[in-house]
């Protein structure tokens, strides 16, 4: 069976998807253009790849949610769930749009909704990082404008803030990303490559033996563990920055599971990963355009 990977690659080769470089809103002919380019084991993906990756997840998470809700909230996801193929045009209207259902639901209508997926996945995740042996999904994201350490510093506000729109608008598959304290996320969210939901807690206070080497290379960098409830090592993440001489940053992302999963797991976390922080990279240069 193909994976996300391949039906991307097979899909922008087909449609002959190019390189064009997306635009902030509002852009005009002297606003420095944005280009996001992901690279996905050293293969490179414009933003539409990343896009169409997106749309088709903005439906899967919209056809989960709508047979758990009220009408009128199940109402709001019915310009997601019109059209079955993945429609790049209407992305980010669509991810505001279920954005918006899971604020309105409630963090403990999201728990609730999810607690069946939880029951399953917690004793399996304590059990595949039983070994404590851990293995890498990474993705790098290019952008042509913005800091390494203005996007950290932007980030690491939002979570301070407890900014949840922010957190949950970046990925469909963020069904609920709290700070319950500055420096700390509880994160319920459905991995790329997974068919259930996992929650987990992620210090970012607490860096010690993380299992993700440092690359000399990035000087910025944020990292922690990724813990159950009853404090269970289950992951981990390290994202690293760098300031590009030619202007922008390039951001090297990389989260460690447990290295008993399965290998397409890490290959499909990648796109997970390019689809997050290319939206939290249009965030943070939309809140302070360069």
């Amino acid at each position: 069976m193909p994976t996300r990977r391949s039906f991307l690659t097979m899909t922008a080769l087909a449609t002959g998807v190019g390189l064009t470089p997306w635009a902030l809103p509002g852009a005009s002919a002297a606003t420095p253009t944005l280009e996001l380019t992901t690279y996905i084991n050293d293969r490179r993906y414009d933003r539409t790849a990343v896009l169409q990756w997106e749309a088709r997840r903005l439906k899967v998470a919209a056809e989960r949610l709508s047979h758990h809700l009220p009408a009128a909230l199940s109402a709001e996801l019915g310009a997601l769930l019109d059209d079955s193929a993945p429609n790049v045009e209407h992305v980010s209207r669509d991810r505001e749009k279920l954005a918006d259902v899971k604020l309105r639901m409630g963090r403990e209508a999201i728990r609730d909704h999810l607690a069946p997926d939880l029951a399953i996945t917690e004793p399996i995740s304590v059990l595949a990082a039983a070994m404590d042996e851990w293995s890498a999904s990474r993705t790098r994201v290019d952008s042509s404008l913005g800091t390494a350490q203005g996007f950290l510093d932007w980030f690491n506000g939002r979570t301070e803030q407890n900014d949840e729109r922010s957190m949950l608008v970046a990925n469909p598959d963020h069904y609920l990303i709290s700070s319950p304290r500055a420096g700390a996320q509880e994160v319920l969210e459905v991995t790329g490559g997974a068919m259930l939901a996992a929650q987990f807690f992620i210090d970012y206070t607490d860096t010690a033996g993380v299992p993700i080497e440092e690359d000399p290379l990035y000087p910025v960098q944020t990292s922690g563990w990724a813990r159950t409830s009853d404090g269970t090592n289950i992951g981990a993440v390290r994202h690293q920055f760098r300031d590009n001489p030619g202007g922008g940053f390039s951001a090297m992302l990389t989260v460690a599971f447990p290295a008993t999963l399965p290998p397409w797991m890490f290959t499909e976390h990648q796109w997970h990963l390019a689809c997050e922080f290319s939206n939290w990279v249009t965030g943070y240069l939309d809140s302070a355009p360069i």
